[in-house]
């Protein structure tokens, strides 16, 4: 496999199915839970209790999904046991879901992308050196076009203090409990193969111990085949988390789009891609050379405090359009910012509360004076005309371009064990009213819009079944019509030990 032809879907398919049949031998031998290398995105009853205990000082790092399990306690890795994806080798479930109006804006939890899905799912492990998923769905009306799915599916190798993986991981990156501006689980996940630790512990060498707990995840997926603008581009992104203060948490992401049919490829493209160099923001011409610019570059910074000895906490993402390699710093920037504040016993539950915004408008907030709102810009790419998108999704926020969001939202996990999520949202979409930019139209909606959202979700289990049930309704429309429409939606989810 080179970096010019990319990764092929038939081929990771094939490889998840060998592991599949091989992982069936390996059931035998791992009886006894044993935690799966990763914590998926999608389950806020997990990401609820890993807050709680990183603001505890139990777990070191939290605002990077895949969540390594070797951060987890000890005492609590074999007991996971994931709703929507594989946590350990005693997860082997089948699971099914319906939904009526699924949402166009989708968090970070794991609600329903399309109106039906079936399928079975498990973990498995060999030792401590091998392990991984596999998730084989059926989904009855695809928008895609794709009913048989391996979402969710990965096998990965333990390398000393790192895991090499091969397959499709969904990704959640930075604090935002609504949103994610670089990179989300809003997009359905590509093939690929990552690279990252196993274990976020600090540096033993004296002079970076400062550092703290530190982790670093980079991948490189590859794209659909019949995008309108280039087939088959890659997908690269780069991560990296510290805490080098009690309770504060520092995050810096950068992903790109480069490569594919007809497209420069090879390492050293990659390396003028990895140093920024031709970059597009930086490219002194009138009329840039698209044919020798590497790529489209994304570069993000946040920042998550815990207020030491409360139970308050605060976070900011800052996303830039493209990455500017004169002094380093994303431009064209978007913005989230967050409060939130937790509580491990309010009526014998664990409570969070939390108060987000989110604007993905080029530059809407910015100190810097100059800096005015800028519609039509984000995620929208001039060299990949079809923008920072995946099978008609947006790969950051799920509003897509020129969108703003405030969310008050409540998490409390009673002492049944069941996890009531309530939040109560307000949107300006399509803020710019602008259609389409390049080749393709804003994925949510062609037209501005307001509306008003309210969505209840409750997680939990009778016997052997687990459960996820949600309602939600809109009230708004098109900035254009003076006539507001009520629009109601539900899912449900279930899933039972095979």
């Amino acid at each position: 496999m080179t970096l010019e032809s990319g990764l092929s879907v038939s081929s990771m398919t094939r490889m998840l199915v060998r592991v599949a049949l091989a992982s069936a031998t390996l059931l035998p031998l791992t009886a006894i839970g044993q935690a799966l290398p990763f914590l998926a995105p999608g389950d806020s009853y997990f990401r609820h209790q890993v807050e709680l205990e990183a603001d505890d000082g139990e777990i070191p790092l939290s605002t990077t999904w895949p969540l390594p399990t070797l951060d987890i306690p000890a005492n609590e890795r074999d007991s996971l046991h994931g709703f929507s994806q594989p946590a350990s080798t005693t997860d082997a479930d089948v699971f099914a879901s319906a939904a009526g109006k699924p949402t166009r804006l989708r968090t970070f939890d794991d609600t329903p992308r399309e109106e039906g899905e079936a399928g079975l799912q498990a973990g498995w492990a060999f030792g401590e050196h091998a392990a991984g998923a596999l998730r084989m769905a059926y989904d009855f009306k695809p928008a895609d076009g794709m009913h048989y799915r391996l979402d969710g599916s990965y096998a990965a190798w333990r390398l000393g203090n790192w895991w090499l993986t091969a397959g499709l991981q969904d990704r959640w990156w930075g604090p935002g409990w609504d949103s994610s501006l670089i990179l989300s689980s809003n997009a359905r996940p590509m093939p690929g193969i990552g690279l990252e630790r196993a274990s976020s512990k600090a540096p033993a060498w004296k002079w970076l111990r400062w550092i703290g707990p530190w982790r670093l995840t980079t991948f490189m997926d590859r794209m659909e085949s019949e995008r309108p603008d280039v087939d088959k581009p890659l997908f690269w992104g780069l991560r990296v988390t510290a805490q080098p203060i009690k309770g504060l948490e520092i995050g810096l992401s950068r992903t790109a789009i480069w490569c594919g049919t007809g497209r420069p490829c090879g390492l050293s493209t990659f390396w003028s891609l990895l140093t920024t160099r031709g970059n597009l923001a930086n490219n002194e011409m009138a009329i840039p050379n698209f044919a020798t610019i590497p790529g489209e570059q994304e570069g993000a910074i946040d920042m998550r405090y815990h207020v030491p000895g409360t139970g308050a906490a605060v976070y900011w993402q800052e996303y830039g359009q493209t990455y500017d390699n004169g002094n380093f710093r994303p431009r064209w920037t978007l913005q989230l910012l967050g409060v939130e504040y937790a509580s491990h016993s309010v009526a014998d539950g664990r409570l969070r509360t939390f108060l987000e915004f989110s604007d993905t408008t080029c530059s809407a907030l910015s100190l810097a004076s100059s800096d005015k709102p800028s519609y039509g810009c984000a995620y929208e790419k001039p060299v990949y005309g079809d923008g920072y998108r995946y099978r008609d999704r947006a790969i950051g926020d799920s509003m897509d371009r020129d969108g703003k969001r405030f969310t008050l939202g409540l998490l409390y996990i009673d002492d049944g064990d069941r996890l009531w999520d309530l939040r109560l949202r307000h949107f300006d979409l399509n803020q710019g009213g602008i259609a389409e930019v390049v080749l393709e139209p804003q994925s949510v909606t062609t037209v501005a819009e307001k509306l008003w959202n309210v969505e209840f979700q409750l997680y939990g289990a009778i016997g052997d079944f687990r459960y996820s049930v949600g309602v939600g309704a809109d009230y708004g429309g098109p900035v254009a019509d003076p006539h507001n429409a009520l629009v109601g939606r539900g899912f449900i989810s279930l899933s039972h030990p095979w």
